[in-house]
């Protein structure tokens, strides 16, 4: 696909229509703070369909990896990514009225529904809140135990004398 797909999300989902692609992360500037670097793709399947109580829906998968920010180190994290979204179409009025507990969420069903900005917005979702190393990997948490063999307080009492 050349340029950003776009759908009629009401028609696609009661056609069961199906599309899939891949998406440059550079090209998803709103991922971008997260991440120690934008290279790589993101492959997304994005299906139509109604769900068993003949409501319209869309069914998306993104996978691929992504290299968040470590939030102690601030270095590079390796992240995998595999997220499935089901997401019922409909008005705002709609959304409120059916949401309940266990049901897939809902988004506002649009004639021109951008597909990289779903992609987008799911993936964020996914995403952890306060990406880390893990223990002992870290080049924060390295630094800091080195940091508190050689403390500059050391010198400091070394230097201290005695008063008469």
């Amino acid at each position: 696909m050349s340029g950003r797909p776009v759908i009629d999300s009401l028609e696609f989902a009661r056609e069961g229509r199906h599309i899939a692609g891949e998406v440059a992360v550079v090209n998803l500037g709103r991922l971008h703070d997260q991440l120690a670097d934008t290279a790589g793709t993101l492959q997304f399947d994005l299906a139509g369909g109604i769900d068993p109580r003949g409501r319209p829906q869309l069914r998306l998968a993104v996978r691929g990896s992504l290299q968040l920010r470590c939030q102690r180190c601030l270095g590079a994290l390796p992240e995998p990514l595999a997220v499935v979204s089901n997401l019922l179409l409909g008005d705002e009025e709609q959304a409120a009225a059916d949401a309940e507990e266990g049901e897939p969420d809902w988004i506002v069903a649009s004639r021109t529904l951008d597909v990289w900005s779903l992609v987008e917005d799911e993936v964020l979702l996914a995403l952890p809140l306060a990406p880390r190393h893990d223990e002992g990997v870290c080049e924060a948490a390295v630094a800091g135990a080195r940091q508190e063999e050689t403390s500059p307080f050391a010198a400091l009492a070394s230097l201290r004398r005695p008063r008469n």
